[in-house]
């Protein structure tokens, strides 16, 4: 059966433990296909819609080559889901899926796939898509609603993947916060806490529910905002994951730390002892709290944009970043958004196209990180 249907003979799986699985597979560090199945526009989502091309053999052969063990594709899915209550996904949007995480696991790639942004909300709290918090917390009828919705659709995903082995990983939500980031008084933020909570419960019940090799899939849940800070307080809850033969689960923030340096670019300089301190400091908690205990950490997106000039610079921090990773026993996945050039967010390293590196700096900058994390 090819790989753009739902399998209708279970794949092997195995009975590894989420970190012992991990280790097995040598998954330390891995590529995002960004601005790809994610991408929008007017609610509708669509893989060509911000310029990237669509994904394809070739792509995912060549990450391979490059050392990197796993992908993650996020997916946007607004656009393609139907009416309450049953919310149905469009089969040719599933067999889209099917078809690039066959891709990944032609090249012998762990894959993850996501719910990207349809949760997306702006600085100023308007909402892009229908996985909305500030909905959930505005009425009790809005949070049933969203829930309804968010349960309903990981039931088809998984569902139409049930049959896939265990190289198949679901992350429930990306990103998920107000339209503050995951800044702003704590009072304020705590029902949005435990709203993630809640969606990372519903998340499980809903895989599990479906039976298959989903008894046991390794499944990734984020703490508020997927930020690390919010990820490793008293605050976040593990989902109760009955049932499964160890541990399952997976946790995952996002790391582009200092924000001015990795992602908007207006700083060029990093290094100090104090740079290099807070990677630590930012890394320990989660080996004490996560890693002691057996979970894996993925580090689902990170990274830094490409500052002309200051080519070394990114080097350097990108060898002690995903060096400091490895130390740590987390696994980062490197943000590639296929721009190379202009005044946004230049995340790009790999021609979607060829699967190579787009340039000889790019080329030095996969080895760099490869080579730390490894």
């Amino acid at each position: 059966m090819s790989d753009t249907e739902n399998k209708s003979v279970p794949e092997t799986m195995g009975n590894l433990d989420a970190l012992s699985y991990f280790q097995a597979e040598g998954l330390n560090v891995g590529w995002n296909a960004g601005n790809t199945l994610d991408a929008y526009s007017n609610g509708v989502s669509g893989e060509t819609k911000w310029g990237n091309p669509p994904l394809n053999q070739n792509l995912f052969t060549g990450l391979k080559e490059a050392g990197y063990n796993l992908v993650r594709i996020p997916i946007t899915w607004m656009g393609h889901i139907g009416e309450a209550p049953d919310y149905p996904i469009e089969p040719d949007f599933l067999k889209r899926v099917a078809e690039v995480v066959g891709y990944a696991h032609q090249a012998n790639l762990t894959v993850i796939i996501n719910i990207h942004h349809d949760g997306h909300t702006d600085n100023n709290g308007e909402d892009a898509g229908w996985l909305s918090i500030n909905k959930a917390r505005a009425s009790e009828d809005g949070m049933r609603q969203v829930t309804a919705q968010f349960e309903q659709v990981w039931a088809q995903i998984a569902t139409y993947f049930r049959n896939y082995g265990d190289y198949l990983i679901f992350e429930d939500m990306n990103e998920i916060h107000d339209g503050k980031w995951g800044w702003g008084p704590e009072p304020e933020q705590k029902p949005q806490y435990e709203i993630v909570n809640q969606w990372n419960q519903v998340f499980v019940n809903a895989v599990r529910g479906t039976g298959g090799n989903n008894l046991t899939r390794y499944l990734i849940v984020p703490g508020y905002c997927t930020v690390g800070r919010h990820t490793v307080a008293d605050y976040f809850r593990l989902p109760q994951d009955k049932g499964k033969q160890g541990n399952k689960l997976i946790v995952s923030f996002h790391y582009y730390d200092p924000y001015e340096f990795g992602i908007a670019g207006t700083r060029n300089e990093w290094g100090s002892t104090a740079d290099k301190n807070k990677v630590s400091n930012d890394f320990q908690p989660f080996a004490n709290r996560f890693i002691a205990m057996g979970i894996p950490v993925i580090i689902g997106e990170s990274g830094a944009v490409r500052h002309p000039g200051y080519e070394q610079t990114r080097l350097d921090y990108l060898t002690y970043v995903y060096g400091k990773a490895h130390e740590f026993g987390l696994t980062p996945i490197y943000w590639d958004n296929g721009v190379f050039s202009g005044s946004g967010e230049n995340f790009g390293l790999i021609n979607r196209r060829t699967g190579q590196p787009d340039s000889d700096e790019a080329q030095t900058v996969i080895e760099t990180m490869v080579n730390a994390a490894k």
